[in-house]
């Protein structure tokens, strides 16, 4: 049931206010160029999620962070991506101070070879990185979710789910 609950918050990430508008526009410059596109895009985004994901939570068991921890973690960040949203001058400041890694991204994007699969598939792999802390609320969700398993593998997996309910488009 939990990697059915990581399908679904990957799912959810879809409907992101950052992330729906700009998955037309993406999706519909990628198909222009080469008709798996989209896939390749879809499967790095996928990738990125997994491997931030993964990540966190494993460096949370390296330093000797519980599940409990973790999740608390999680929740507080929810909350606070939460207020982030709903209160106009926390997002005002937060597009300001995230802005510069938004451009370096931007520009990395537009450097990649629009032809090639492997250029759209970085090409998601840097839409997950840039869009990793606007997803907070879910990629929390899959990460505390994670961090509730006995093992790394368990985890892996749980993020793989969570990246694959988020490739699904």
């Amino acid at each position: 049931m939990d990697f059915l609950f990581a399908y679904i918050a990957g799912l959810l990430t879809l409907i992101n206010p950052c992330v729906l508008p700009l998955l037309p526009i993406i999706l519909a410059g990628s198909v222009a160029r080469h008709r798996l596109a989209p896939v390749a895009t879809a499967l790095g985004l996928a990738t990125s999620f997994a491997i931030v994901g993964f990540l966190v939570t494993a460096f949370a068991h390296q330093i000797g962070l519980n599940a409990d921890a973790i999740t608390r973690f999680g929740a507080a960040l929810m909350i606070g991506f939460g207020l982030i949203l709903l209160v106009p001058q926390f997002d005002r400041q937060f597009a300001r101070v995230t802005a510069g890694l938004a451009a370096r991204g931007n520009n990395q994007i537009s450097a990649q070879s629009s032809q090639h699969l492997g250029g759209h598939f970085f090409t998601g792999m840097l839409l997950g990185a840039a869009w990793s802390p606007c997803i907070g609320p879910t990629l929390g969700g899959a990460i505390g979710l994670a961090s509730q398993g006995e093992s790394l593998l368990y985890a892996f997996f749980i993020m793989v789910m969570f990246s694959f309910g988020a490739g699904t488009i």
